[in-house]
């Protein structure tokens, strides 16, 4: 009788090797991933030597992280609130910009191709340069510091947020014009009431006006409300909302105002808590990463807020052409002027677009219908 025996099969002393260099790799990857995204959190501790401020500013962060900065004039004020923005949300200020001068398939490539020629078609950036030049003296100048501290934050050489990795970009210097362009952008994405022009047209070419009117009908202010029960449920769930409660209320004796705008959400938010102390300021609350000053807050004295009243404040002309470059106006026919824009599009040929302007403004169907 004999017995025979096999040796268990071995496992390749490569394959332990290339299991262990590979768990080795991507230690190393997430090691090294986990240092750059702590290299590119903001300092907050410490002084930092930056140029273009007056006088020494000093700002302190509380346990939200939330930036007290106390200047000695209200321009470092500004410049300060540039740089914490930066220090916190620099990509969003990236985006902002980009989103303001229809600049995003420049980072994004051709999926954002129409959201740039609609905005570029607006004109955002165009307008932002000519309010820029309008400004009085003291305006431009808070609004140059605001700029300057930014700059000032890109001046360090800071390691860049992770986005700026991922996408390919290095942050170009802020500009008034930058600024200026988000508030408008703010400002148009707030009086929305284009949109509902442009529903009825689209409904005009079926249906007849005392049909658009049972759809969208006008509500003047003074109408008398014909549903009361209702009135207070909208007014609770549509547009903003601020609430003032009575000194006679209120344990201190003064009034509360509460303000909620009802922004749509976002990551990171649209807001940015910070406190800006300086002689003949001081004031806490919310700022748009961006714009200089406080939109939402309140000082030692009283507290502002801002709601969205949806009043009519945009307007669509519809204008009559005899071929695509004359429109008809009240003196006769009239050239549209144009203007011809150079969109860079990321991993595709640049692409030329020109913008029709009638003496209403640009021709938006021209974006809208591609």
């Amino acid at each position: 009788m004999s017995l025979a025996y096999s040796r268990p099969a071995a496992v390749p002393h490569r394959a332990f090797r290339f299991a262990f260099i590979a768990l080795l790799s991507l230690t190393a990857a997430a090691g090294g991933a986990y240092l750059y995204l702590r290299l590119s959190l903001p300092t907050t501790d410490g002084e930092i030597t930056v140029p273009g401020l007056d006088a020494p500013v000093e700002v302190l962060r509380d346990e939200h992280g939330v930036p007290h900065i106390f200047a000695q004039s209200e321009a470092d004020a500004q410049f300060a609130l540039g740089f914490v923005h930066a220090q916190d949300r620099l990509w969003q200020l990236e985006m902002n910009r980009r989103i303001a001068a229809g600049r995003l398939a420049e980072v994004l490539g051709p999926g954002a191709l129409d959201t740039d020629r609609f905005l570029r078609t607006l004109g955002i950036g165009r307008v932002a340069e000519a309010n820029v030049r309008h400004l009085d003296d003291e305006s431009r100048r808070l609004l140059a510091a605001y700029a300057a501290g930014v700059n000032a934050f890109l001046a360090t050489r800071p390691v860049l947020p992770p986005e700026f990795w991922l996408i390919g970009v290095t942050p170009e210097p802020w500009s008034e014009v930058d600024s200026a362009g988000w508030g408008k952008m703010m400002a148009w994405d707030l009086g929305g009431n284009w949109r509902s022009e442009l529903l009825r047209l689209q409904l005009a070419r079926t249906l007849p006006t005392s049909a658009i009117q049972e759809f969208l009908p006008p509500y003047p202010g003074d109408a008398p409300i014909e549903l009361p029960e209702l009135r207070a449920f909208y007014g609770a769930t549509g547009g903003s909302n601020s609430w003032v409660v009575s000194g006679a209320h209120t344990r201190s004796g003064k009034p509360l105002l509460a303000n909620d705008p009802h922004l749509g959400l976002s990551a990171p938010g649209v807001w940015y808590f910070a406190h800006l102390h300086a002689p003949g300021l001081d004031a806490i609350g919310a700022t748009l990463p961006g714009v200089p000053g406080i939109v939402i807050g309140r000082n030692s004295r009283l507290a502002w807020a801002t709601t969205n009243t949806g009043p009519d404040v945009q307007d669509l002309y519809l204008e009559r052409l005899d071929h695509a470059a004359r429109y008809l106006a009240p003196e006769g026919w009239r050239e549209f002027e144009t203007r011809r824009e150079i969109i860079r599009v990321k991993g595709a040929p640049d692409v030329e677009l020109a913008v029709r302007v009638s003496r209403h403004g640009p021709v938006i169907s021209d974006a809208l219908q591609r």
